[in-house]
């Protein structure tokens, strides 16, 4: 969204004292692209909002209006902000996320309304961090990104990323260095969320490079060590000006452009996440020669230092030529079923983080953090807060606490 259409919509916000019962004027072309922009049919849209389907179409068509609520309930289901359905006219479009994804899904193009959803829920979460910006309440300026071109060395480039995240090599615990890595991100002015709503199959990550404010979407149905390695392939994605959608597939030769650029941000997250130099101090890497058969409990333990996984250390070998793509093909199936097992038992084990965990985890904690200090200096109202955490405001303290 641009500056002018941010300012159209603030101006155009409904006073709080406004009737629930009275209908809202709106326009309904903005009705129509709000719906269509997240790719909800009819049925699904008027489930979503609790009206029947002949509402909607009346509103649509400019026959009547919703009321506030129903307004308010229609842009939580197009993951929108409530002002944004109150322009006089559709907004210019933000990119569409340029595809990453392996051959029959970047082909396909198809993107389910989960995806698209997290996506525009993401720009909107930026266009809040931008307003609070233009009204004075979110801080100093963002560091400048690293810039790189795929002509920089991936080592380099690697080096280069650890060094202005300001993250330590080694980690205890795979949790602690995703959490780690999360909050130099966000240090240094990057949107980061999480979702648990698209199918891993369908995204590993997205990103969004545009400055300031650039974001990076991990999903949180993956493990810490693979939303790591996500996280640091990303950061790469944004240092090459290059957002889009990935699923993290590994290519051996990269003839389209795309493919290109996944290798590289691949290999920039592997020498960002486990350095050369700091590979070199075990012994058993230092003596491994290429036709090494690494098992995958050797795979384990070499990697567990470094927070990532064992898939992730035997690519990291082999672009090292300390390791074969013969043998990462024999025990890709391996990796593929304690994957699945993983899985199955986190879907059997009870409990479970809390809402307010997963909330303030999928929002990203400085972003609420950022929403609640607007609130408490008073550059937003009541109804801002709730709205811009997509919580009621009596459960903002809970979440408050979730995101500390």
């Amino acid at each position: 969204m641009t500056d002018d259409d941010r300012q159209r919509a603030a101006a155009a916000a409904p006073d709080e004292d406004t009737p629930a019962s009275e209908g809202i004027e709106v326009e309904p072309s903005v009705l129509v692209w709000a719906r269509k922009s997240i790719r909800l049919d009819e049925d699904r849209a008027a489930k979503k909002i609790g009206v029947v389907v002949g509402t909607l179409q009346k509103w649509e068509s400019g026959e009547s209006s919703p009321n506030l609520p129903q307004l308010r309930r229609a842009a939580a289901a197009y993951k929108r902000p409530l002002a944004v359905l109150l322009l006089p006219a559709p907004p210019r479009d933000f990119d569409a996320l340029r595809d990453y994804r392996a051959g029959p899904q970047r082909i396909s193009g198809v993107q389910s309304p989960e995806l698209t959803a997290e996506y525009w829920r993401a720009m909107s979460q930026r266009d809040v961090i931008l307003e609070i910006r233009d009204l004075g309440g979110s801080g100093e300026e963002p560091p400048e990104l690293p810039t790189l071109t795929l002509d920089t060395p991936a080592e380099r480039a690697g080096a280069t990323l650890r060094a202005w995240l300001d993250v330590p090599t080694r980690w205890t615990r795979p949790a602690l260095a995703l959490a780690g890595w999360i909050a130099a991100a966000e240090d240094r002015g990057i949107l980061v969320i999480q979702t648990h709503r698209v199918p891993t199959q369908e995204m590993s990550g997205f990103s969004v490079s545009t400055r300031p404010h650039p974001i990076v979407a991990l999903n949180g149905s993956d493990y810490p060590r693979r939303r790591l390695f996500t996280l640091a392939h990303e950061m790469a994605h944004l240092a090459l000006n290059a957002g889009g959608l990935c699923d993290l597939h590994e290519v051996q030769e990269a003839e389209e452009v795309e493919d290109r650029i996944e290798l590289y941000c691949n290999r920039v997250a592997a020498a960002a996440l486990m350095p050369l130099d700091a590979l070199a101090q075990v012994r058993e890497f230092a003596l491994a020669k290429a036709d090494k058969r690494w098992t995958p409990e050797q795979l384990e333990d070499l990697a567990a230092p470094f927070g990532t996984s064992a898939e992730s250390m035997l690519l990291r070998l082999v672009t090292l030529g300390k390791a074969t793509w013969e043998l990462y093909r024999a025990l890709k199936p391996q990796f593929e079923e304690a994957y699945a097992a993983a899985r199955a038992d986190q879907k059997g084990s009870a409990g479970g983080p809390s809402f307010y965990v997963v909330k303030a985890r999928d929002l990203g904690p400085a972003y609420v953090r950022t929403v609640l200090e607007a609130f408490r200096g008073r550059t937003i109202t009541s109804l801002d807060v709730a709205d811009y955490l997509d919580v009621r405001f009596e459960q903002i303290p809970k979440l408050e606490l979730a995101a500390r």
